[in-house]
């Protein structure tokens, strides 16, 4: 019973770590970003980013 446990939490965190962590730290920094794209240089430069980035989001999820 104590070795399926462990292995269940061994697989569970391996794929916390490379499934779940990239795609967190992606969303992160562009939240960064786009914050720091709409406090320095205005709303237009911001709505402007923000569609590049859907944009690029957009060709690599049909891609996969």
């Amino acid at each position: 019973m104590a070795k399926a446990l462990k292995n269940f939490i061994t697989r569970m965190l391996k794929s916390l770590l490379t499934d779940w962590l990239e795609d967190f730290l992606i969303l992160v920094g562009v939240g960064i970003i786009l914050y720091n794209t709409y406090h320095h240089f205005g709303e237009t430069a911001g709505n402007y980013l923000l569609g590049a980035i859907f944009l690029l989001f957009g060709f690599a999820f049909a891609k996969r």
